[in-house]
């Protein structure tokens, strides 16, 4: 009895600060992926041209999670500030749709990511096997917002509805690492 308890104590154990190490925090590095978007199954990493030496704004989400940040997407393509280093190409953002967690099937998702990419104008890439998010630690079925800086260095993340009195900060933190 005492062997069969330490040797689920020590799972337990290894599980959580596997699960504990793995989570992405700010000031950590984020690692790189090679996804396809949503339109034209164009293959993208962090050091495509098209993201390479821009601060990246990502959202994470899986189809239940896919409109909980929606409000703070809007607020970020309102803002003129942002809006101008977009066009500079200092800045971007993206959303990557976790498929695997979804009862919905692909080609479902597919054309909700499409939509979200006309909609937004932001490139939506697609993660079929949660590649992403268990590389990144984050929580499936739950959007998270990711701010890289332009090394790839995480400055925000947030797991969840983000609150309306973060956009203020996310806004200021855009500008900041933009402008380095």
């Amino acid at each position: 009895m005492k062997k069969v308890f330490w040797i689920v104590l020590l799972a337990v154990l290894f599980t959580a600060s596997f699960a504990m190490a793995a989570s992405l925090k700010v000031g950590d590095k984020a690692a790189d992926f090679k996804l396809k978007d949503a339109l034209d199954d164009k293959e993208y990493s962090l050091n495509s041209p098209e993201l390479a030496g821009r601060v990246l704004y990502i959202v994470y989400a899986s189809t239940s999670a896919a409109d909980d940040n929606d409000h703070v997407s809007d607020a970020l393509k309102a803002n003129k500030d942002l809006e101008r280093l977009s066009n500079e190409k200092k800045y971007r953002g993206i959303g990557i749709g976790n498929q695997k967690d979804s009862g919905v099937p692909n080609f479902v998702i597919k054309q909700v990511a499409k939509s979200k990419q006309k909609k937004t104008g932001a490139i939506v890439l697609l993660d079929p096997d949660f590649t992403i998010g268990k590389a990144w630690g984050v929580p499936p079925k739950i959007a998270t917002c990711v701010l890289l800086d332009k090394n790839r260095v995480v400055r925000y993340i947030y797991s969840g509805k983000t609150p309306a009195e973060n956009i203020p900060k996310l806004i200021e933190l855009i500008k900041e690492y933009a402008a380095k």
